[in-house]
């Protein structure tokens, strides 16, 4: 079948992520049925006078945007009213053991249709099509069945398609391990019930049933359930306390762990499989309470909540100077950007792009320009991946990919003032989520801010010139969980450009066991240790530097023994740049002590003086290096992600892998839906259109700094693309951002007699 008319997406299935989702964006955004919603204009056209004054006629239309309302009304009605063999139920009538539509996102266009529009080969723009997840319960076995449909809006032509061509699987369909939420948390919970008189004994509290919430009461956290070898679907779950509204249940493992199988779809036929206490393992419920009934049982300390889980100050004794609020804006007094809400257009000096929005994967950058000239066609979040270590049946294999809990779907509104300065601008984001739209307001940042080192200085005899600092940012943050994810787009005035991360939010830990727990983290209070785990995180940047045709280019600075015509005789130690081409595809870790650079660059083209031009990719500011995985092999995380092996790849561009993860792949590591594995398959690299995906993150070893929360500075990575002989000098000449100032004689002159300063006047 012929796919050319559409394009790979960048959505992905939310799997039974999308049902929690649910849940918290009935309570933390504006929730609208499809069939009625409509939008206040106004609110979606705030011009500033300097967004005015851009001729929307020059503005390209943003091709990569996610389908409007009317879009999603149209598809939806489609899919309802059309006979096909989805065998769709209403949402109103929706159970899990029926079908209905899980999510509707837009398949964004592949690359060689875009570039025809943006580059205006073509008037035509390229055909709309949608990214369509519906939830297949009325089989045997639920599972999240992917299509195609397009060309929109639906007329005569339209077709629905199971959707594979991205998955280098082959796969349209996986299964969903959870299907039924409600059963999945209320069958634990009562097994939980019949031990009630054990947890009272060995926790002091029993499981929080029902309606109850005591925040001294029992919870279960539960890792993501698996497919044994004998395929079963077998999940452990850990024991915590509820905690105090500041949700602290990550910080309060009771150190009692259970292991169920839930195979099947029936309650009745699940059963208890493991219990473990105080590092023994029981066979059953009944080996487990006899065992609590001997004599000589021992019990260990419960790890109990208070004042040191709190992330509100607890200090009487504060400084008046310390309460006073800091002043958090320092933007320019006019605005130098243009932000053209309705495209979501951007205009920074000399830097332009276009954003589109995922429910999966929140923001991605198209079509990044500076001086007109394109550097990227694609720059956006991939995966993000956490891999623990510990002793206990959760911390000892507990990963996480979290695109699967919507990294798009969970940035909620921030905090003018502390998110983003106080005159940053905002934008709304949208999703259509099980035939509803939800509208996050205020969950992405813009602002111009300045920095606290000048961007360049110079003092001489006469003179001092110095520069401000300016720079633009993009900011979104990503709420999984027990992490705060804040990722930005930083572009700077001489065209370089920075992805940073940050984390914050409460860790997750392990109950404490002398002698163990020091191998995978510090005893940070009474009964809690940390845990080791590696934050990776991937992204995507599709280089176009003056063209498709792109080669890597690893500049390295190497010793060595030299001889030169004004020291005859006697050879020199010293060190010369070697030059070598990356020819085929393959992953690469970072140069130690920074002696290579990496160098993506147009070989058909050249600056003023002769030098290939091109872009250095290097790691930015943070805690280090960013960091890839540490062990291979983990039987959990499977072949989910393999980009996690390497600080970054570089790979050939293919419209048939444009993603190198999906949420879909969660429950079937094994065997995901997108093995990245197979993207590095020796394809020459030399000249061709270049993939480069990176990775941001760091070895998280949390320490009692940790608590209550981690600190986005000390939980930090950056990369950065800096501009390598792309221009014939610094562009950042070209604004007015510096002062020159001259006059009196400075304090050195005061101090070295004028004949001693040289001869430059």
């Amino acid at each position: 079948m012929n796919y050319s008319p559409i394009a790979p997406p960048t959505a992905r299935s939310l799997g039974f992520a999308a049902l929690l989702i649910i849940v918290l964006t009935f309570t933390l955004s504006a929730l609208f049925d499809i069939s009625s919603l409509q939008f206040n204009n106004s609110s979606l056209q705030g011009l500033h006078d300097s967004e005015k004054s851009a001729s929307r006629n020059e503005l390209r239309h943003n091709i990569w945007a996610d389908l409007s309302v009317e879009e999603t009304k149209d598809l939806l009605h489609y899919l309802h009213t059309v006979p096909n063999h989805l065998d769709l139920t209403a949402l109103e009538s929706s159970n899990p053991f029926s079908n209905y539509i899980l999510s509707t996102e837009v398949l964004r266009p592949n690359k060689s249709q875009a570039l025809d529009y943006v580059d205006k080969r073509s008037e035509a723009r390229p055909p709309r099509w949608a990214h369509v997840i519906v939830f297949h319960g009325s089989g045997e076995e639920a599972t999240l069945e992917e299509y195609m449909v397009g060309p929109l809006p639906p007329a005569e032509e339209t077709s629905i398609r199971p959707l594979t061509f991205y998955h280098n699987s082959g796969k349209s369909s996986s299964p969903n391990l959870v299907p039924d939420s409600a059963s999945l948390r209320d069958w634990p919970y009562s097994i939980a019930d019949e031990i009630a008189d054990i947890t009272q004994n060995i926790l002091g509290s029993v499981i929080n049933t029902g309606n109850r919430s005591n925040p001294d009461g029992l919870e279960i956290g539960f890792r993501d359930p698996w497919i044994d070898e004998n395929g079963r679907t077998i999940r452990w779950c850990s024991f915590q306390r509820a905690g105090e509204p500041s949700q602290t249940r990550t910080l309060l493992p009771q150190g009692l762990y259970v292991k169920l199988d839930t195979t099947g779809r029936d309650p009745k036929n699940w059963e208890v499989l493991h219990w473990f206490y105080n590092n023994v393992l029981y066979n059953s419920t009944e080996a487990f309470r006899a065992a609590w009934a001997m004599p000589g049982f021992v019990i260990t300390p419960p790890n109990l909540d208070g004042d040191w889980t709190s992330i509100e100050s607890n200090s009487d004794n504060e400084p008046e100077a310390q309460k006073l609020a800091a002043s958090s804006g320092n933007q320019a007094s006019r605005r130098r950007y243009t932000l053209e809400k309705e495209q979501q257009y951007v205009s920074w000096m000399g830097f332009e792009f276009h954003m589109a929005f995922s429910a999966v994967t929140g923001v991605t950058l198209y079509d990044v320009r500076f001086k007109g000239e394109r550097i990227l066609y694609e720059l956006g979040l991939q995966e993000a991946l956490s891999q623990y270590a510990g002793s206990d049946p959760v911390q000892g294999a507990a990963r996480y990919l979290d695109s699967f809990w919507g990294m798009g779907a969970t940035m909620f509104e921030m905090v003018p003032g502390y998110d983003c300065p106080d005159d940053a601008e905002y934008i709304d984001t949208q999703f259509s989520l099980r035939s509803r739209m939800n509208i996050h307001r205020n969950a992405i940042c813009l602002f111009e801010y300045t920095a606290d080192y000048p961007l360049q200085r110079h003092t001489t005899k006469s003179y001092t010139s110095v520069s401000r600092n300016k720079y633009f940012v993009v900011r979104t943050v990503a709420v999984v969980g027990n992490y705060d994810y804040t990722i930005d787009y930083v572009f700077y005035l001489d065209g370089s450009l920075e992805i940073k991360f940050r984390a914050s939010g409460f860790i997750q830990g392990a109950y404490y066991i002398p002698g163990e727990s020091e191998d995978y983290g510090y005893r940070i209070h009474n009964q809690f240790a940390s845990s080791l785990h590696d934050h990776v995180i991937n992204f995507k940047a599709d280089f176009d530097i003056l063209g498709q045709h792109n080669t890597l280019m690893s500049v390295d600075i190497e010793p060595t023994i030299a001889e030169y015509p004004w020291s005859p005789g006697e050879r020199r130690s010293t060190m010369k740049l070697t030059r070598r081409t990356v020819e085929t595809e393959t992953g690469l870790n970072w140069p130690a002590n920074s002696a290579s650079h990496l160098v993506v660059m147009n070989n058909d083209s050249a600056n003023a003086w002769g030098e290939k031009r091109g872009y250095r990719i290097m790691p930015g500011s943070g805690m280090g290096a960013p960091a890839h995985l540490t062990f291979q092999g983990s039987k959990t995380l499977g072949r989910a992600a393999e980009w996690a092996q390497k600080d970054f790849w570089v790979s050939k561009q293919k419209d048939t892998e444009t993603r190198s993860s999906t949420p879909a792949s969660n429950f079937i590591a094994q065997d995901p839906m997108i093995d990245f594995g197979k993207f590095i398959d020796g394809e020459n690299v030399v000249q061709e259109d270049l993939v480069i995906w990176f990775n941001l993150g760091n070895h998280h070893v949390p320490h009692s700094g940790d608590l209550p929360n981690t600190l986005q500075h000390t939980s930090a990575s950056s990369v950065w693309f800096m501009p390598y002989n792309f221009h014939d000098r610094d562009p950042s000449r070209e604004t007015s951002q510096g002062i020159r100032v001259g006059g009196p004689k400075t304090y050195y002159e005061a101090l070295v007699p004028e004949n001693d300063l040289g001869s430059s006047k």
